[in-house]
């Protein structure tokens, strides 16, 4: 049996029209103090979206153990609607985090797939850093459950997965956040 922890990546710098925004100073001692308390475990398989702040999360854990960070398409956030400007991708998000996954377009389908298709694979214990709506597709797939929000995990927050013979199945969620922004 794998376990897989999936973990939110930190808090980026806001910015609406930032493509691919990098963590915030906060956020980047946030991750090393993730690091120092998962360093304890026994080294295990790392994998990160291609987004920076997923990236710039891994690496302090990557850094304590001297292991490589596997940068992991599958992994990385919903791609917003074909033509949508970057400026309303966060209301588009807020907008679709109320709707059903049997609503959503066939880019968004697709990417959905390509997540659980990708974890189902996963066959030995690996942390995945990556974004808040992967761990809402993800609990929601393995929930049975078609709303898109099942819960709102903070920044660096641990969602544990098993991958054993039969399928996925959710331990625990991570730690939720507080405020309604995400």
């Amino acid at each position: 049996m794998a376990k897989i922890f999936l973990v939110r990546h930190g808090e980026a710098d806001k910015g609406v029209n930032v493509p691919d925004p990098a963590l915030t100073e906060l956020r980047h001692k946030q991750s090393e103090s993730l690091a120092n308390k998962l360093s304890t475990q026994e080294k295990i398989h790392l994998i990160s979206s291609p987004k920076l702040r997923a990236q710039q999360t891994a690496k302090p854990l990557a850094d304590l153990w001297d292991v490589k960070v596997v940068i992991e398409d599958a992994v990385t956030e919903i791609p917003a609607p074909q033509g949508l400007p970057l400026g309303q991708r966060l209301t588009w998000i807020r907008t679709f985090l109320d709707s059903d996954w049997d609503q959503i377009d066939q880019q968004q389908s697709a990417w959905r797939r390509r997540i659980n298709d990708f974890l189902a694979t996963i066959s030995k214990d690996t942390i995945v850093f990556c974004h808040f709506m992967v761990i809402n597709s993800v609990v929601a797939h393995l929930r049975g459950h078609q709303k898109v929000k099942q819960f709102r995990p903070d920044y660096t927050s641990i969602t544990e997965l098993h991958n054993n013979r039969i399928g996925l199945h959710l331990v625990s969620l991570g730690e939720e956040k507080g405020s309604q922004i995400l």
